[in-house]
Parts: structure tokens; C-alpha cells; sequence
């Protein structure tokens, strides 16, 4: 029979073994977690000093620099295409965008830490119409997730319901980007006429409007564009 004391011996380095592993993965998950809150204090340091609208503003900035960063490799094939990430990443930067990042510019909000110039109240229709193209390419990215990277080269022909026994041909690139630019603007274009006498639907001329817009990687380059534009004439300072 084994001695007592020898057991006790026995169970006590076994306990303390499991306590030296336990505070290893407690040290391990700390040390994580630490990092973690490392890296979202040096982000709030970034906008110390902000507050009210403005810090609302510099938040969703932030959130729309963040999606565009992760959306990046995807869009240069460096990781693998993920369709449901790239449909909310569009989302995302159109709950940003649009209305929504117009109503975060109030008058002449230029108090504590910002990056807005002034030039945005003084040229505010051009503001206006970045965010809404900003906002039109959005939800152009996710409707166009589901096709991938690049759109289907070829754009068939298409049969109007009202005439079925009559073809249409797809209208120009040049007539689709002066309708989709007036539309931005807040014009009304005449319907393009397609052919001599026939008009398109406003139905299929939105399917055609945007197939003409690209796959993913095409709607990411116009977002990329817009938010350069905008980044290059309304905002000073960097992140």
C-alpha cells in the first residue's frame, strides 16, 4: 500500500503542473487581449479631442476606411472572393454614404479636431454629389457580388415584353455613363432610344445599366475613385 503522504506528494505536483499550464493559456489569451485593446486605444487616440457630429463623422470614416482596407486584397486576388463579405461590405459603405454622410456635415461644423475643410460648405452641391455617386456604387458592389470579380464579357440581346417579336439591341456605353452622370445630378434624362423607334423599358434599362457597370472589382475601382475625389478637394490631415 501506498504511503499517504507519498499520494499527497503525487497529487500536489500534478496540481501544481495543471496551475503553471492554466496561467500559460490565461497569460497567452491576456497577452491577446491586451493587444486588442492596444490597438482600439491608439484608434481612439486618433480622434481624442473629437466630439458631437464630428466625432459621429470621423467614426464612420473610419468604418468606410476599415471596409475598403479588407475589401483590397479580395479585389487584387491576393485572398479568395468572397460574395456574402463583398454584398455587406457594400452595405456597409452605403449606410455611410449618401444622405447619411450629408447630415453629419452641418453648417460650418468645423470645431475641435476635424479634417473637413471648409470648401465643402462653400462648394456643398459637389459634396452632395460625391456622397450620392459614393452611395449609387455602393449599392452597385453588392447587387454585383454574386457575379465576381469581373462581369460576363458578352451582353445579349434583349426582348422587350411590350413587342416580343421585335429585338432590342443594348444601348451605347456613352448614352448609359450621360444617364447614370444626369441621374447623379438630379436630372431627368429623356428614355434613350434604342434602334430608330423603339424606347427600352426602365426595367431593362436598369438590368443593362448595370451589367454595364462591371463585376465587383470594377464598382470597387469607381468607389475607390469617388472617395480619392472627394478625399482630394473636402479633407486635410490623415487618419
Amino acid at each position: 500500500m501506498r504511503p499517504v503522504g507519498g499520494f499527497l506528494s503525487l497529487w500536489a505536483g500534478s496540481t501544481v503542473a495543471r496551475t503553471r499550464n492554466t496561467g500559460r493559456k490565461m497569460n497567452k489569451k491576456t497577452g491577446l487581449f491586451a493587444a486588442g485593446l492596444a490597438v482600439a486605444a491608439s484608434a481612439a487616440l486618433a480622434h481624442t479631442g473629437a466630439t458631437g457630429v464630428v466625432l459621429e463623422r470621423m467614426q464612420g470614416m473610419t468604418a468606410l476606411r476599415d471596409v475598403m482596407r479588407d475589401l483590397t486584397p479580395m479585389m487584387q486576388g491576393a485572398v479568395p472572393y468572397d460574395a456574402v463579405a463583398v454584398s455587406e461590405a457594400g452595405y456597409v459603405i452605403a449606410s455611410h454614404s449618401g444622405e447619411a454622410m450629408q447630415k453629419l456635415f452641418p453648417t460650418d461644423s468645423l470645431m475641435g479636431v476635424t479634417y473637413a475643410k471648409p470648401d465643402i460648405w462653400s462648394d456643398w452641391q459637389e459634396f452632395a454629389n460625391l456622397s450620392e455617386e459614393l452611395r449609387t456604387y455602393a449599392e452597385a458592389l453588392s447587387s454585383a457580388a454574386s457575379t465576381g470579380l469581373q462581369a460576363p464579357e458578352t451582353m445579349p440581346m434583349v426582348m422587350d415584353d411590350t413587342a416580343p417579336e421585335t429585338a432590342q439591341t443594348a444601348p451605347t456605353p456613352e448614352s448609359l455613363r450621360a444617364q447614370q452622370v444626369a441621374n447623379l445630378m438630379g436630372f431627368t434624362p429623356p428614355e434613350i432610344e434604342v434602334g430608330v423607334t423603339r424606347r427600352m423599358s426602365t426595367d431593362t434599362l436598369m438590368a443593362q445599366s448595370m451589367q454595364q457597370m462591371g463585376g465587383a472589382e470594377d464598382i470597387f475601382a469607381q468607389i475607390s475613385g469617388t472617395c480619392s475625389a472627394c478625399h482630394a478637394k473636402f479633407r486635410t490631415g490623415r487618419n
